[in-house]
C-alpha cells in the first residue's frame, strides 16, 4: 500500500487550518460583537397606591321574632316601601308548607298560560317576543353593572320560560289540571299556619348580610373620622337576622395613607379604585376628604354614587388606588438606540438583516421601556408584537446582514 503523496498531505493540513481559522473567527466575532434578541409584547403599567380600608354606607338592620325565617329578597335588590323582606313561620314544617304552596301557584300560572294558548293561537308567539325582549334587557342591565335592576328582570324571564315549557294535547286536559291544582291550593292555604311578614318601611337596597358595623360605620362617622378612630374600629354584637336596608346610592371607602401618598392624592379630584376581591370592575371615585397628618398617616375618604348594589357584601377590603396607566410595547431598555438623525428607535431582525424601527417612548421602567410606533411609520418600519428586537449587539445600522 502506497503512502500519501506530499501534495495530498499539504492540502489536508491546509484544509484543517482553514476550518480552524473559520471557527476561530466566528467565535471571536460572537464574543466581540454578541447579539441577543428578545420578542416584543404588549404591556400595561400602572402607578398605584395600595390601601386597606372599609366600605361605609347608610344602612339599617332588621330582626325577626323567634321562628323559622324565609328571606324573600335577593342580595342587592331594590325594594319599595311595604314590600316583604322576609316571612317568619312558627316552625320548619310551616315553612315547607308555604314553599309547596308557592310552587303550586307558579304551576297554576303555567296552566293558565297553556289554556290561553288554546283560546289565542298567537299567545305563544307573543310570549316568545316577551322572552326575547327580557333577555336583551337583562343583558343590558348586567353589562351596565346594575344588578339591582337585573334581579326582577331575571325573575320575570324565568317565569316566562316556565310558561312556554308547558304542553297539553287539548283544552279539556288543561282545564282538568287547573281544577285539580286549585283544590290542592285551597287545601294548602286552609292548612297553612299563621305567618308574619316583615316589610320594608321605606324604599332602599336590600342586603341579607349583617356584620355589626352597620351602626359603627355611618356617613356621620365619616364626616369626623380620623386615623386613630379608623384603627380603633370594632363591630357591635347587634346583627339583624332579616338583613338590612341601604338608603341612597352614596357609599364611601375610608382608609389611611402615608403623608407622601396623601400629597399626591391632594392634587386629584377623582381616582380609580380597584378592589382586590368582591368586585370585578374598577370604580371611579371622588376624593371627598384627606385628613390632617397623624404620626405620618392621613385619613383618605373616597366617595361614589354608583354600583351600590354591587357593594352590599363589601366591608373590610384591600384595594389599589390607580393614579395613572401606561400602555405600550415592552422592550429592553438597552435596545433603545438613536438613528443617524437622532430619531429614537430599535433594531429588529427582519429576514437576515437588521431593520431600524422608529418609536416613541411612553414609559421608562427599571431595565425596560414601553414604546409605541411613531406616527406615519409603515410596512417593515412599524414595530409590532412578536418582533425580535436586538437587545444586545455591537455596531448596528439599517440593512446590516445578521450572520
Amino acid at each position: 500500500m502506497k503512502s500519501s503523496s506530499p501534495i495530498v498531505k499539504i492540502l489536508s493540513v491546509a484544509l484543517l487550518l482553514a476550518v480552524v481559522v473559520y471557527f476561530a473567527a466566528q467565535l471571536n466575532a460572537y464574543f466581540a460583537d454578541p447579539m441577543v434578541t428578545t420578542p416584543v409584547y404588549h404591556m400595561v403599567k400602572e402607578d398605584t397606591i395600595p390601601v386597606n380600608g372599609y366600605v361605609v354606607r347608610a344602612e339599617e338592620t332588621f330582626s325577626s321574632p323567634s321562628g323559622t325565617l324565609s328571606h324573600r329578597r335577593s342580595e342587592g335588590e331594590r325594594v319599595g316601601a311595604g314590600q316583604v323582606l322576609a316571612t317568619v313561620y312558627p316552625d320548619r314544617a310551616a315553612l315547607e308548607q308555604a314553599q309547596a304552596l308557592d310552587d303550586m301557584e307558579r304551576r297554576m300560572e303555567q296552566l293558565h298560560f297553556a289554556l290561553n294558548t288554546f283560546l289565542d293561537p298567537d299567545a305563544a308567539l307573543k310570549l316568545d317576543g316577551d322572552i326575547a325582549r327580557d333577555v336583551i334587557a337583562l343583558r343590558r342591565e348586567t353589562a351596565g353593572g346594575d344588578y339591582g335592576a337585573a334581579a326582577p328582570l331575571a325573575a320575570t324571564l324565568k317565569s316566562a320560560v316556565l310558561k312556554r315549557d308547558t304542553r297539553f294535547e287539548s283544552r279539556e286536559q288543561v282545564e282538568q289540571s287547573i281544577a285539580a291544582l286549585q283544590n290542592d291550593i285551597n287545601a294548602a292555604r286552609a292548612g297553612l299556619s299563621a305567618a308574619q311578614d316583615i316589610t320594608a318601611p321605606y324604599s332602599a337596597t336590600y342586603s341579607g348580610a349583617c356584620d355589626g358595623y352597620e351602626t359603627v360605620l355611618t356617613p356621620d362617622w365619616v364626616a369626623s373620622a380620623t386615623v386613630a378612630s379608623l384603627s380603633a374600629l370594632r363591630p357591635t354584637e347587634q346583627r339583624g337576622n332579616v338583613g338590612k336596608l341601604i338608603t341612597g346610592d352614596t357609599w364611601y371607602y375610608v382608609s389611611a395613607v402615608t403623608e407622601e401618598e396623601a400629597a399626591v392624592l391632594q392634587k386629584r379630584s377623582t381616582v380609580t379604585l380597584r378592589f382586590a376581591k368582591g368586585m370585578e370592575q374598577d370604580v371611579t371615585m371622588t376624593v371627598a376628604r384627606i385628613g390632617a397628618g397623624e404620626k405620618g398617616r392621613c385619613l383618605l375618604v373616597l366617595q361614589c354614587d354608583r354600583f351600590i348594589a354591587q357593594t352590599t357584601l363589601l366591608r373590610h377590603q384591600a384595594a389599589e388606588v390607580v393614579l395613572k396607566g401606561y400602555e405600550g410595547l415592552r422592550i429592553p431598555a438597552n435596545a433603545l438606540r438613536l438613528s443617524e438623525d437622532g430619531t429614537p428607535g430599535v433594531y429588529c431582525v427582519v429576514g437576515a438583516v437588521a431593520r431600524f424601527k422608529a418609536v416613541e417612548v411612553v414609559y421608562q421602567g427599571e431595565g425596560y421601556a414601553l414604546v409605541r410606533p411613531v406616527e406615519g411609520a409603515s410596512g417593515t418600519g412599524v414595530l409590532r408584537v412578536g418582533d425580535q428586537v436586538i437587545a444586545t449587539a455591537g455596531e448596528l445600522f439599517d440593512g446590516k446582514v445578521i450572520g
